[in-house]
């Protein structure tokens, strides 16, 4: 008897009929975490997979069978920068007394213990990527490695490009509505600061730190609770933008949220279930064990 196969029902970027290669899931460090998360690979760009589970009891029918799962998956852009830059932090080794090594590409993605990191070296314009937050030497063979005012630089732009794109997306639109009666210097604030959060959802505590401490925000600091603005979900973002035409640039992904949402049950069980077993990034590149 063949075994059944488990479907999900999964939104995802069109893809060309031209396009062979099938999409590959990895599991792959989630660059604020550090902890194994759900990626996959499309047509050489780097999707970011988000669950959404259902309100109540939900279910699929999916041609002839039913899909007791009633999730929604969604498969959105993410800049790849963003993967590299805590793979670059660790693997550059930097000291009190020296500023780190420079490595190759091959050697970026090389882990015994994540081995899902090779398939990053295959996405499109990869060096490219690479060039806007390394330093790099070509004598022969390219070699790369953090800089880290070129990280707070392109960040910087990130941060940019989002004020700019604001508009474009009703999520965004909607996140800062509270500030629809204030002066437009105050709005203009609320929308920096949103584009902020958006970046840091993608940073490690030490870099959303660095990228926070460059921005002021002296007219949102008069208002009082400021911070229990409303701030869209992950969740929210990723269902609302899941089927317009995203820019390559955009980041996908939600802020951090201060005032905590209702979850649903599935997250729920996420929030409880134990870390056990789980590694972080920093535990992937551990010295090979030689014999």
């Amino acid at each position: 008897m063949t075994p059944d196969i488990q479907r999900r029902i999964c939104i995802a970027p069109a893809v060309s009929s031209k396009i062979k290669e099938d999409t590959v899931t990895l599991l792959l460090p989630n660059p604020r975490s550090g902890y194994p998360a759900r990626y996959a690979i499309q047509d050489g760009l780097l999707l970011e997979i988000q669950k959404v589970d259902p309100e109540g009891t939900r279910s699929w029918f999916i041609h002839e069978a039913v899909q007791s799962d009633g999730s929604l998956f969604l498969m959105t852009p993410i800049d790849p920068v963003f993967m590299f830059i805590p793979i670059l932090e660790i693997m550059r080794q930097q000291t009190s007394e020296s500023q780190g090594r420079f490595i190759t590409l091959d050697s970026l993605f090389d882990s015994d213990q994540y081995t899902s990191l090779r398939h990053l070296a295959h996405l499109n314009h990869v060096e490219k990527h690479l060039d806007l937050v390394c330093e790099v030497r070509d004598s022969g063979m390219k070699t790369y490695r953090l800089d880290d005012d070129k990280v707070m630089a392109w960040l910087k732009k990130k941060v940019e490009h989002l004020v700019a794109k604001f508009s474009t997306s009703t999520a965004l639109v909607e996140s800062v509505s509270y500030t629809e009666s204030l002066p437009e210097e105050c709005r203009q604030e609320a929308i920096t600061l949103a584009s902020l959060r958006l970046v840091c959802a993608y940073l490690n505590e030490t870099w959303a730190s660095k990228l926070s401490a460059d921005y002021k925000f002296p007219e949102l600091d008069k208002m009082e609770n400021r911070t229990q603005a409303p701030l869209v979900t992950v969740a929210e973002f990723s269902k609302r933008t899941a089927s317009m035409e995203l820019d390559d640039d955009l980041v996908t992904a939600a802020p951090k949220e201060i005032k905590k949402p209702k979850l649903t049950p599935g997250q729920r069980k996420l929030a409880n279930a134990s870390k056990a077993g789980m590694k972080p990034i920093s535990s992937f590149f551990a010295p090979k064990k030689t014999e």
